[in-house]
């Protein structure tokens, strides 16, 4: 049975055409979204808050979708929150191939940085990496590779959205998780980050064993693009933000295709991850297509969608 990494990030937001310019200005092609009645009930939002969107990469499989919500309505995930803290999807990533030109162009399109881009070295990689966030809370993590080249086509400016991360609590319960829906881990550290690395995610303040992470990859086929990244602190228990509940801004969700769909929800089912399903399998009018989907709230609360597959 294949399986393949997210393909697609939903976002939830008040600032629609700042959000999808961002995306267009970077070549990505985009498309008005209707709110279905499916898309209002699947989704969790309002259909009178007003259109969404579809943002399509140039080259990548890679979507956005974007979902309206009031300017009341209240971030999920404040911008004021500890970066280190557990609970739901974290950020995004993006790679770049300038840093000073990302931090530049970013700004100008209503994200404010969270760090410097700082150097660092893990493995035999040489990176520069920065956070950032906008005013939905939605935080996106932007590397530039300095060594060696990355493999495969060159980009223009910015990359597709490659991995998404999660702060977790329990790391290895959350792996569980994963592995239910056929991610497998493919790099597992735990340690100091290495290098400045420690300045990401605001670790620095902590000396010892106290700022020591374990970070691990997960992805079907041991493959970068599609990924989802999960951080912890062995050493430091912090509060976890409430599971995500619908109505609110921010990352919303990771939608995943599945070869499989209909076997992935009976193994859900029979498992001991059965009260984690948040939707249960249908075919939907999500706008741009009709889809056979079901979505699922991992431990501490990250939402992914799982979807038939293309072809399938």
């Amino acid at each position: 049975m294949t399986r393949l990494g997210f393909t697609e990030v939903v976002m939830t937001t008040a600032h629609m055409p700042r959000l999808a310019g961002f995306y267009g200005a970077l070549g990505w092609s985009d498309s008005p979204l209707a709110i279905t009645p499916d898309i209002a009930d699947y989704f969790d939002c309002r259909p009178g808050d007003g259109r969404g969107c579809l943002l399509k990469h140039p080259v990548a499989d890679c979507t956005v979708r974007l979902l309206p919500a009031p300017a009341e309505t209240p971030p999920w995930r404040p911008l004021d929150t500890e970066l280190i803290v557990p609970g739901g999807l974290f950020d995004i990533n993006m790679r770049t191939n300038d840093s000073d030109f990302a931090v530049a162009f970013l700004r100008e399109h209503g994200w404010s940085p969270l760090t410097d881009p700082v150097p660092w070295q893990f493995g035999e990689s040489s990176v520069k990496e920065f956070l950032c966030i906008q005013d939905d809370g939605i935080v996106m993590a932007v590397m530039q590779r300095i060594s060696p080249p990355l493999p495969g086509p060159a980009f223009d400016r910015m990359s597709d959205i490659f991995n998404a991360t999660q702060i977790v609590q329990d790391h290895d319960r959350s792996l569980a998780f994963l592995q239910v829906l056929g991610f497998q881990p493919f790099v597992d550290f735990t340690g100091p980050l290495p290098g400045e690395g420690p300045r990401v995610l605001n670790l620095q303040e902590h000396s010892d064993e106290k700022g020591h992470i374990r970070l691990t990859i997960s992805h079907p086929e041991a493959l970068m693009q599609g990924s989802i990244e999960m951080i912890s602190t062995p050493h430091q228990q912090r509060p976890t933000l409430s599971p995500l509940n619908g109505g609110l801004r921010g990352l919303t969700a990771l939608r995943i295709p599945c070869a499989d769909l209909e076997g992935v929800y009976a193994g859900l089912l029979a498992s001991t991850w059965v009260d984690h399903l948040h939707k249960p399998l249908a075919r939907r009018d999500l706008g741009d297509t009709e889809q056979l989907c079901f979505s699922v709230l991992s431990p501490e609360g990250a939402r992914l969608d799982l979807f038939q597959a293309e072809g399938s």
